[in-house]
């Protein structure tokens, strides 16, 4: 990792720690109304969603639109050799959740349910920082990266749509590219919605 993305990484990180639970409520609530305004979401019949950690921006208002009774919601669960990759389990209101080696929860339900990225319409995905082309910085560990993989290769048909989710002030101006990276769909921040691909 270069020093820059080391230095980018342990700034936002500082200022996402420094949001008090006020703040993050007010962000959570905007975000919900841009959410609720991209066509995308309304047609999606399946949609991988995360737990927000250490200030991330929280993509539960989601839950509440209008039309989330025809929608399937799923977390990401570890998998694969060493915990390296993500699948995703279903997201039901009798799901037991629990805590993974990285301390995030996740929906305890037979592996026959799990699902792969590529089995979903949509995917909101937490991000430490981006930029005005879609270039997405995650936290370091590569789980999206190595469970997104095939969609590189894909120029047409891409499923699922992937949806980065942020604080407005994580944008930076240029965030280089990487030949493992897979650029974002759209970025939804509490102040808007920016499409670069839909």
């Amino acid at each position: 990792m270069s020093v820059a993305k080391s230095e980018l990484r342990r700034r936002i990180r500082s200022q996402r720690a420094a949001l008090d639970s006020a703040a993050l409520q007010h962000a959570e609530h905007a975000l919900a109304r841009q959410l609720r305004k991209i066509p995308l979401l309304h047609h999606a019949r399946t949609i991988g969603l995360y737990w927000p950690m250490r200030g991330e921006i929280s993509p539960w208002g989601l839950l509440q639109s209008p039309w989330a009774h025809r929608q399937q919601f799923f977390l990401p669960v570890l998998t694969g050799p060493y915990g390296r990759k993500l699948r995703f389990a279903p997201l039901a209101r009798s799901a037991t959740l629990v805590e993974n080696r990285l301390g995030i929860p996740e929906p305890q339900v037979a592996r026959r349910y799990w699902r792969s990225a590529v089995e979903l319409d949509a995917l909101i995905l937490p991000l430490l920082a981006f930029d005005a082309q879609g270039q997405r910085l995650g936290m370091g560990g590569g789980f999206y990266d190595r469970s997104l993989a095939a969609l590189r290769h894909r120029r047409r048909w891409r499923r699922p749509r992937l949806l980065g989710v942020a604080h407005g002030f994580q944008e930076v101006p240029e965030l280089p590219r990487e030949p493992w990276d897979v650029p974002l769909d759209g970025i939804v921040t509490e102040q808007g919605y920016r499409s670069f691909r839909l």
